[in-house]
């Protein structure tokens, strides 16, 4: 056994030991209560280099410093069972299918806080970073959504930066973006619309998987500062894709499908201007697939019709009789 007595007898002829042992009995004479024990919180070390440049990076977290369960604050839905706050959605659909539409719809109906394809929406602040429709023609289609929807006039939620024909450099938008950023309200939604314009220079092609997550992550952080949604548009592979995997029918690499947290497809139902939405999810449980049709300029939900009834490549729709 180790031989501790020159340190315990130190420790009782310590001067300032038996001061402090002298305060505590005291303290007890007069109140019979021992004194709190006074927190002890070590100096903060002083960073190092390493530490310097990894600041802004979110600490480690250990297990024992994990709230209970029902104490965790779920992310609040946008859209009730597609997504929520802070998630990357994607949409892929054939051309000319209805993807800016969807957004579009999406951005007026979380912006006024009204439902969305069939489900509750929580009132937010939406932004619309169109980079393929001329200003005048966003805004009018902005204008028939919300007169559409029952509404006066497009909802003050919602802001819209037209860029199609002055700029589709990611590195100048995302800069400038960020800075103007500063001078809005909290915005919960961003849709960038579509993606296949976005300059990424030379180098860059679809179907490279490192370049894909490379523009991923890039858009991403301009949801960093505002905990958004970021909400974008992607185009489907060329040919008969009935058969194929909703999260395989999308064109390029693999990493389109895999990066976001909601991926959307739409596809053509058998019955004309309907669309069937199969959607694929990461954090919660994937709604089954369901029916909507665009009635320009809005959306009406079709739960009536089947979600298996993909229309044929190459066939017409069918159009439905006039009652």
């Amino acid at each position: 056994m180790k031989d501790d007595s020159s340190n315990f007898t130190k420790y009782f002829t310590d001067p300032n030991q038996l001061e402090d042992a002298k305060k505590k009995y005291d303290h007890y004479v007069s109140t019979g209560q021992l004194p709190k024990e006074e927190s002890y919180n070590p100096p903060l070390a002083e960073p190092n280099e390493s530490q310097q440049t990894e600041s802004g990076l979110p600490p480690i977290i250990n297990g024992n410093d994990f709230p209970p369960a029902y104490e965790l604050t779920p992310r609040q839905f946008l859209v009730d069972g597609l997504f929520q706050r802070g998630d990357n959605v994607l949409i892929t659909a054939p051309p000319k299918l209805g993807k800016s539409w969807f957004w579009a719809n999406a951005a007026v109906a979380v912006s006024a806080g009204i439902p969305f394809l069939g489900r509750p929406t929580h009132k937010s602040n939406t932004l619309i970073l169109d980079l393929e429709l001329r200003r005048d023609v966003a805004m009018d289609r902005l204008i028939q959504i919300s007169l559409a929807r029952g509404l006066d006039q497009v909802p003050e939620g919602l802001w819209l930066w037209s860029l199609a024909k002055h700029c589709y450099d990611l590195d100048t938008i995302c800069e400038v973006l960020k800075s103007r950023l500063i001078d809005l309200p909290d915005i919960s939604l961003i849709v960038v619309d579509p993606l296949y314009i976005l300059d990424q220079g030379q180098s860059y092609d679809e179907n490279n998987a490192h370049c894909v997550t490379r523009l991923m992550t890039a858009l991403e952080q301009l949801t960093v500062e505002t905990g958004a949604t970021l909400g974008l548009s992607h185009h489907f592979r060329k040919g008969n894709l009935a058969s194929q995997d909703a999260m395989d029918r999308g064109a390029g690499s693999g990493a389109f499908s895999r990066y976001p947290d909601v991926l959307m497809s739409l596809s053509k139902h058998e019955i004309e201007d309907c669309i069937v939405a199969d959607c694929t999810t990461r954090n919660m449980k994937s709604p089954p697939s369901f029916v909507f049709q665009l009635q320009t300029p809005i959306f009406k939900i079709r739960p009536e019709l089947n979600a298996s009834k993909y229309r044929r490549y190459g066939q017409p729709g069918i159009v439905e009789e006039v009652v």
